[in-house]
């Protein structure tokens, strides 16, 4: 901001040879001048950022074959353990033979060696899992940010597309992406979207941004709007789900409502439009920020996500988690976030560029 500082300086100087009278009025001008100018300079420097997202990904960085080596840590809860027991218990959604079978392939290593399932392991080590000749899924990567200055960054992520690297995906990951344009910067992840969602994702460019922001999040101060199209017709057109959520994903990575030991779970749901071919558009407001909460809470309602391939109509579970490019969309996307600048402290809202005609529910 060396540049802008500069330039309202200068208009401020000949704002102070003014008479009094005109004064309010030129001082006026020179924020309104200003404020243009920050705004110019601000939607040059994501025109360029968007312009190297466009190039980064024209071909996707994991469509082309590569060794992809990801870590296996060892955390304290294991010592003393075999290390298939360690990924089996750690992974409960890949099965047991899958592991050995990766182990007799001498993928399971540790530094170049390969590792029997039997090892005994300690707390704190780590070994890796090579995939060789990885060649990963395609995702839709029309990334947009839509706002950054020195603490945050925003982006509008499409879908599919994961936030993270993990199963299949590496390299067609946001976070992966995104660091590829920011010089090597590392994005720390203010909240995190499904794979199948699109919507505004909030990124912290330093710890302190992001530790009061994760101080806003835990105390319920962000705000979280979010549109879905589901199946079905409530009776009311709102309701809240309280239903608690289960701690730990299940088979293939599903969470369910758990009334025993679940956590704490609430949204608030209101009803925009009902369709003639037996769907609703719903404005969701989740209370807390439980994985999965809105599609659980509205599956267990009864009225499940149009193109959710985990949680299906007639109470039913999938056993995929990522849709494929050419699959329909999952009509769910985050369509606005408000939260308190974590340098400034005043009130700051985001709202998708995207919405459900562009989106094509």
């Amino acid at each position: 901001m060396i540049a802008d500082t500069c330039v309202f300086a200068q208009l401020h100087q000949r704002a102070a040879s003014v008479q009094p009278m005109r004064l309010f009025f030129v001082m006026a001008y020179l924020a309104a001048t200003r404020l243009c100018y920050i705004s110019s300079m601000n939607t040059t420097i994501l025109e360029q950022r968007n312009d190297a997202i466009a190039l980064a990904t024209k071909v996707l960085p994991g469509s082309i074959a590569y060794h992809n080596i990801r870590p296996i840590n060892v955390s304290q809860r294991f010592d003393g353990q075999t290390l298939l027991d360690v990924v089996v218990t750690s992974h409960p959604q890949i099965d047991r033979q899958t592991w050995l079978d990766w182990f007799a392939q001498g993928h399971i290593l540790q530094g170049e060696t390969p590792v029997e399932p039997n090892r005994r392991v300690r707390g704190g080590q780590q070994y890796d899992h090579l995939f060789p000749d990885t060649i990963e899924p395609d995702v839709d990567a029309n990334i947009r940010v839509i706002y950054e200055d020195s603490d945050l960054v925003v982006v509008d992520k499409p879908a599919p597309l994961p936030m993270h690297p993990s199963g299949r995906f590496n390299k067609n990951s946001l976070t992966s992406i995104l660091s590829s344009v920011y010089d090597g910067e590392r994005l720390l992840t203010g909240h995190r979207l499904d794979a199948n969602t699109t919507g505004v994702v909030l990124f912290l460019r330093n710890k302190d941004a992001a530790r009061i922001v994760q101080s806003q999040f835990d105390a319920g101060q962000v705000a979280k709007t979010y549109l879905a199209r589901c199946w079905g017709h409530p009776a009311d057109d709102t309701f809240v789900c309280e239903a608690p959520i289960a701690r730990e994903p299940g088979r293939a990575g599903r969470r369910v409502v758990d009334v025993q030991t679940g956590l704490p779970s609430k949204t608030e749901f209101s009803i925009s439009t009902r369709h003639p071919a037996g769907t609703c558009d719903v404005v969701a407001k989740p209370l807390t920020g439980r994985t999965n909460q809105i599609r659980i809470h509205l599956w267990h309602s009864g009225y499940p996500i149009c193109g959710d391939p985990t949680y299906l109509p007639d109470h039913q579970l999938g056993v995929t988690q990522t849709r494929r490019l050419q699959d329909p969309p999952m009509c769910l996307h985050a369509a606005g976030l408000q939260l308190n600048h974590p340098r400034t402290g005043a009130a700051i809202e985001f709202r998708s560029q995207r919405t459900p005609q562009t989106l094509n529910w």
